[in-house]
């Protein structure tokens, strides 16, 4: 069977450590709503409670891939909860000028983001503010033709927090590769749905 897709229309600001425990899940005292710890769920039992209560508000540890962490099930099947791709992951190359393209500069800055594949968007800013944008493939990227010139670079999963590396210096015909540690596993709070939904109901 295929992984079950699913999607966070409303994540919440609220702290998961300032709720009220109620058993394994908590209570948001903002909305008065049980939300629901994924991690003391397997899949069937996640699915059901999506199914049963769509929109459902939970708690979600996403791993760099995607997977949503659930409770391990005893012969289970491979399938998996994937959360899609945020549909604003492009939104930061979108709204900023992009880099002259004059002489084709033969500088770049390449490097690794380990297990992040897609969900990270690239983009590097000059000094003057210019910015050029990528997204990472299967953990890797590479942005060339830069002038050279003194870079930050900053480094976007689809959720969490960005990390930036400052002063990164690009000459002429030279590959530079900043050292940028993992980027963080993201938790999430809110509203989840099924993508895919095919109960018929």
């Amino acid at each position: 069977m295929p992984d079950l897709r699913v999607s966070f229309p409303r994540p919440c600001d609220e702290k998961w450590e300032a709720m009220a425990p109620a058993g394994c899940n908590r209570v948001c005292a903002k909305c008065d709503t049980l939300i629901h710890d994924l991690a003391s769920y397997d899949l069937d039992e996640a699915e059901a409670l999506l199914r049963a209560n769509p929109g459902s508000c939970v708690r979600a540890r996403i791993g760099p891939d995607g997977t949503v962490a659930l409770k391990p099930k005893r012969g289970g099947k491979a399938r998996r909860m994937m959360v899609a791709v945020a549909a604003t992951a492009g939104l930061l190359s979108a709204a900023t000028p992009a880099l002259a393209r004059q002489e084709r500069p033969g500088g770049a800055i390449a490097g690794t983001v380990e297990g992040y594949g897609t969900q990270v968007r690239v983009t590097v800013t000059d000094a003057s503010g210019r910015t050029r944008g990528t997204r990472s493939r299967n953990g890797r990227y590479r942005i060339r033709h830069l002038p050279a010139g003194t870079y930050s670079v900053t480094l976007s999963p689809s959720c969490g927090e960005p990390k930036t590396v400052e002063n990164v210096v690009v000459r002429d015909g030279e590959t530079l590769v900043p050292n940028v540690a993992d980027l963080e596993v993201c938790i999430i709070v809110g509203q989840l749905r099924i993508e895919d939904d095919s109960s018929g109901g």
